[in-house]
């Protein structure tokens, strides 16, 4: 029961036909990422753990009765019946031309969630009234309000502007779409036309375009937060919760959802040989040391663990392994079969009642960690995201439900030191923010050196950026090694950062990122510097497979090593674990910063100690697109490495630039102009970038010419 249609053996021949078949329009047709996702979503079992051992694997090994309610998509009798309700908080009379839309759910508790959310999401878009489906109990369907609370949900989707009711109007005219046949969802809605009062979908999960849950991601997590637990699970829910409260004086307990199933480590092996779509590399990682993945997220030992595991006899090798590693970093399991009540609790007959129970324990727990290519694991993640609350993987990788879902804030990072202030650094990084928040969504956080009243400060705290002041326990002995030993080359004419301690300080405070509580729970970090912009949302999952190993560094001017750190893609476990050796050994090289052709300063250090892990491996340079390169118009972050707007302006000016021939490449043979022109949106009260991109735009009319008029020379 806990892996969904596509069932596994048929799962290599639904891919190939996903991945050979074309897309329509704006529609949600079915794709490979989503099948394997669809596979991916686990029922969370009521499994008794405890050390590992011969009668424990015994227990896990019971197999289980429960099967879920297999609802015929699209046929008669589902479509009558799963609009039918007896709810019947929202009675008033259908208002004159008022249009309906009933949608089916499918599957497991999770998938249901996730079709509700996507049903309400629906129902926005092509402004209908959404009508409440059945839920899918075991075998049985039973009503949305026997689970939920009905008038508690139906007001807080009023509140958003979206009207629920518990049934279509009698006599009302109907026409049914299935949305697995329909490549184009929106547009096969939306020409029904205003005389069909009733259109009645098939599941919507993995149906919808995944723009439209970022156009409605306030009422995504509004509906989230309006699906309340009714009576008697919500007794039940509370019972166990007080249990889990009252074996810590904190009040506190975290939960771990643990997959190490027969069925799901088969599954996984399938989804890593394939050759179609997205291909998940992650299913199973640190999933027999997941102990040692909890204690470098830093999950709190000494907070109580409930441990759940999915459905299905248990891998005992994988299984043995998992609880060693728990016990051995000290972690106080408890297991769902210790909770008492649990056994002859009438409310949970159904493994989908069980797996409500322990969805809604881990929504409240202080900290939890799950598998993100489980679909319950990565719903919570993504909930709890939004809620601002401790929510990891152990599993590392990326998170397959962003490829349908791209609710995931990335967690972005820059530093700023106030010796800048006043310069064109403010308004970069002023730019930098801006298109993060606005275009790449990202959560921003800032490392700030300097005073929290100053006026960078205040604004960039207003824009709602986490503003961390954090001060090194290796400054003073970075600041001795600065000067200590033979540099290789005058490096204070390669960059003006060795001109005075701070610039020194500010450039290797990136170092540090792996040791701040802030970024504990994620496993990939974006760090960049403040002088880049971002042109397109950013999801970890667009980063491709693999994701970098350690951290991932982008080509400079040249496609060569080393590499440039403007722009860095942080494997935090991996960084965390090696951190305090790499800044040990930067203390002990005794070269005044300078690497030699490694480069200097911290970017020079990072290449050369982490060679091996990078050399090689560089990422996609539409992550690091250089404003002097060609433009391109799949970039995703421009870096304006090397000359800045104002020494661009300079040049058109005057025809000189500090530096060389970088100005006049970027103008003739470079993005610079193009960029400019989507850049000023972010600092329209910058007056360098709004004279910079008139006179590129005359110069592209010819009605002006530059200063200088010299050949650009490709930069070296």
């Amino acid at each position: 029961m806990g892996l969904l249609q596509p069932k596994a053996a048929d799962l290599p021949i639904a891919l190939e036909k996903g991945g050979s078949r074309r897309r329509g329009g704006g529609g949600g047709g079915a794709r490979p990422a989503l099948v394997l996702l669809a596979g991916a979503a686990l029922v969370m079992m009521a499994l008794q753990l405890k050390p590992p051992n011969r009668s424990l694997l015994d227990q896990l090994n019971v197999a289980h009765s429960a099967d879920v309610a297999a609802w015929a998509l699209g046929s008669e009798s589902g479509l009558q019946n799963h609009a039918r309700s007896m709810w019947q908080g929202d009675t008033a009379a259908p208002a004159l031309g008022e249009q309906f839309l009933s949608f089916q759910v499918c599957g497991d508790a999770a998938h249901q969630r996730l079709a509700v959310l996507s049903g309400i999401v629906l129902a926005a878009e092509v402004n209908r009234t959404a009508v409440l489906p059945r839920l899918l109990m075991g075998s049985r369907a039973v009503q949305f309000e026997d689970i939920f609370d009905a008038d508690h949900f139906a007001a807080a989707m009023r509140g958003q502007g979206v009207r629920v009711v518990a049934q279509v109007p009698e006599g009302a005219r109907t026409v049914r779409f299935n949305l697995k046949q329909q490549w184009d969802a929106l547009g096969s809605i939306r020409g029904a036309g205003i005389g069909v009062q009733h259109v009645s979908v098939s599941c919507p999960s993995f149906h919808l375009p995944a723009e439209l849950y970022v156009k409605h991601e306030q009422l995504v997590f509004a509906a989230a937060a309006a699906m309340q637990l009714q009576q008697p699970l919500l007794d039940d829910l509370l019972r166990v919760q007080e249990h889990l409260q009252s074996m810590s004086s904190s009040r506190l307990y975290n939960v771990l959802h643990l997959h190490a199933e027969k069925q799901w480590v088969e599954q996984c092996a399938r989804w890593e040989r394939t050759e179609s779509g997205r291909r998940l590399d992650n299913c199973l990682n640190n999933t027999a040391t997941v102990g040692d993945s909890l204690q470098v997220h830093k999950v709190d030992p000494q907070v109580p663990l409930l441990l759940v595991t999915g459905q299905g006899s248990i891998n005992e090798e994988l299984a043995n392994d998992a609880l060693a590693s728990l016990q051995s970093h000290g972690y106080k399991l408890v297991v769902w079969g210790d909770v008492p009540g649990i056994r002859g609790s009438k409310a949970l007959p159904t493994a989908e009642s069980a797996a409500l129970i322990q969805y809604y324990l881990a929504l409240g727990a202080h900290q939890f960690a799950g598998n993100s290519v489980a679909l319950a694991d990565a719903l919570l993640i993504m909930e709890r995201w939004n809620a601002g609350r401790f929510a990891t993987y152990y599993n590392g990788g990326n998170i397959p439900l962003e490829g349908s879902i791209p609710l995931f804030p990335m967690p972005w990072v820059f530093t700023y030191n106030d010796w800048s202030a006043g310069t064109e650094y403010d308004m970069m990084a002023k730019a930098a923010v801006m298109s993060a928040i606005q275009v790449a969504r990202m959560k921003a956080f800032c490392m700030f050196v300097g005073s929290s009243s100053s006026p960078m400060f205040r604004w960039l705290q207003d824009q709602g950026v986490n503003m961390i002041q954090h001060e090194p326990e290796w400054k003073d002995a970075l600041i001795r090694e600065s000067t200590t030993g033979e540099r290789s080359h005058d490096a204070k004419t390669l960059t003006p950062l060795y001109n005075n301690n701070g610039s020194i300080l500010a450039t290797f405070l990136r170092i540090d990122i792996p040791k701040l509580p802030h970024f504990d729970q994620y496993n990939y970090v974006l760090f960049t510097d403040c002088d880049v912009y971002f042109r397109k949302h950013m999801k970890l999952i667009d980063w491709g497979t693999p994701l970098p190993h350690a951290l991932g560094m982008g080509y400079e001017r040249n496609n060569m090593f080393p590499y440039n750190a403007g722009v860095m893609m942080l494997n935090m476990p991996f960084m965390k674990r090696t951190n305090d050796e790499f800044i040990d050994w930067i203390l002990r090289q005794h070269n005044g910063l300078d690497y030699g052709p490694y480069t200097f300063l911290d970017q020079g250090a990072l290449n050369q100690f982490y060679e091996d892990e990078i050399k090689g491996k560089p990422i996609s340079r539409k992550f690091n697109a250089m404003i002097y390169l060609p433009f391109r118009e799949d970039a995703r972050i421009v870096h304006m490495h090397g000359p800045k707007p104002n020494h661009y302006l300079q040049w058109l000016q005057t025809g000189y630039c500090a530096h060389r021939d970088f100005c006049t490449f970027g103008i003739y043979s470079g993005g610079f102009c193009k960029y400019m022109s989507e850049y000023r949106q972010f600092v329209p009260e910058w007056n360098v970038v709004r004279r910079a991109h008139r006179l590129c735009t005359d110069l592209a009319a010819g009605t002006w010419h530059p200063t200088s008029k010299r050949k650009p020379n490709k930069p070296n």
